[in-house]
């Protein structure tokens, strides 16, 4: 009997995962709602696809990363970043034996849940979300699970969330790259109700997961390093150890870094991290972009503005909301400012009549979706006055 197209992909699947650790399409613990398989692609290459396709990835491409300015081409922005993470990632699962299916799948929707102005604005709607309810905390990661599982919609369908598989869901909400760990081992509990969690720290469930969070430090530090001397000029001379160990450039230290994890796996296969020496340079180069980089005094004023035109924002959807009740959300008219209907048109369109979550979630949800220049010329319509004549 002739096989199916998909019983053809899943055969060939079997004959790469030859890692002891290898996470098959066929063991998936599955997707949230049930749905028929695709007839060509498996789970996790179907996953990627629908997280490359939808409107969250794309607004990417105007998020800051660490440089401000995403619309310069000189400096990485947040999509940049996602896919260069997801091209090492696939490199050290195809090198190793792991699904690189999964591995890029996570890579591509770990960051989808950053706000406007990068990490300076993550701190900023923590700390707004926490002056109305101190039980609440504002972090990329765990806002990513949101948005994949409520937030993103499927093309040529009406449902909310993308419907990931549990794997994909795990890794993107397990990421957390601001961790400096030398090794991660997978958790040995599958069955981890993923939206629950909240605080970062959690270790992914598949060594491809913990893949992707130790290529994100990868994809960034030395990316940084060469975006910084494209807008700050000059930089300080890198640590000897770092040049030694790991290359005075981003091209040499990916590389470096990739080897060593591979050459470190295949001796201790049940673990993915980096050597003693490895390690130790990776530290000191992720020290120097703090120092010289990440604190910065154009990136510290930069981070000021954008908490002060967050605050502006947020507190002003704040009295909008509150000022109508419930029933005349998602409600505007043709009077109202367009930011203001644009407010209104998102809640109409993310959530029903009866399952809308509190105020400061609505508000928290519509600006972390918000890109760099949405959030400039949202700021500029409702709060700067407007030319006469």
């Amino acid at each position: 009997m002739t096989k199916t197209l998909r019983e053809l992909a899943q055969d060939r699947e079997e004959k790469i995962l030859d890692h002891p650790l290898a996470t098959r399409s066929s063991a998936s613990l599955g997707r949230q709602r049930v749905e028929a398989e695709d007839p060509i692609r498996l789970s996790f290459q179907r996953d990627a696809h629908r997280i490359l396709h939808c409107t969250a990835f794309r607004r990417l491409r105007y998020k800051t990363q660490v440089i401000f300015s995403p619309e310069s081409d000189h400096v990485s922005t947040r999509v940049d970043h996602s896919l260069y993470m997801a091209s090492i990632a696939q490199t050290i699962a195809r090198a190793l034996g792991l699904n690189q299916d999964l591995a890029y799948a996570i890579a591509l929707g770990h960051d989808l849940g950053h706000g406007p102005f990068g990490h300076a604005g993550e701190m900023a709607l923590d700390k707004l979300w926490k002056r109305i309810d101190t039980s609440q905390s504002f972090s990329h990661e765990l806002h990513s699970l949101r948005v994949v599982d409520r937030l993103a919609f499927r093309p040529s369908t009406e449902e909310h969330g993308l419907n990931l598989t549990y794997e994909v869901r795990d890794g993107i909400v397990c990421h957390c790259g601001e961790n400096t760990e030398q090794y991660l081992e997978p958790r040995a509990k599958p069955g981890l109700a993923l939206e629950k969690i909240k605080r970062r720290g959690t270790v992914p469930y598949t060594l491809e997961g913990c893949v992707v969070r130790l290529a994100d430090r990868i994809a960034y530090s030395g990316r940084d390093y060469e975006d910084a001397m494209s807008v700050f000029g000059k930089m300080p001379a890198l640590p000897k150890a770092v040049i030694r160990i790991l290359g005075a450039d981003n091209r040499t230290i990916i590389n470096n870094l990739v080897t060593d994890m591979i050459r470190v796996n295949l001796k201790t296969p049940e673990r993915i991290g980096f050597s003693d020496d490895a390690f130790d340079a990776f530290t000191q180069l992720y020290r120097y972009n703090c120092k010289h980089i990440y604190y910065h005094p154009l990136l510290k004023e930069y981070a000021i503005r954008a908490e002060n035109m967050l605050t502006s924002i947020f507190d002003f959807e704040l009295r909008e909301l509150s000022s109508r009740r419930q029933t005349q959300w998602g409600l505007a008219s043709d009077k109202d400012p367009m930011a203001v209907r644009e407010l209104h048109h998102f809640i109409q369109k993310m959530y029903g009549k009866r399952d809308r979550p509190a105020l400061s979630q609505i508000i928290i949800d519509h600006m972390s979706l918000m890109t760099d220049r949405y959030a400039r010329s949202f700021f500029q319509e409702i709060f700067l006055p407007k030319p006469v004549g």
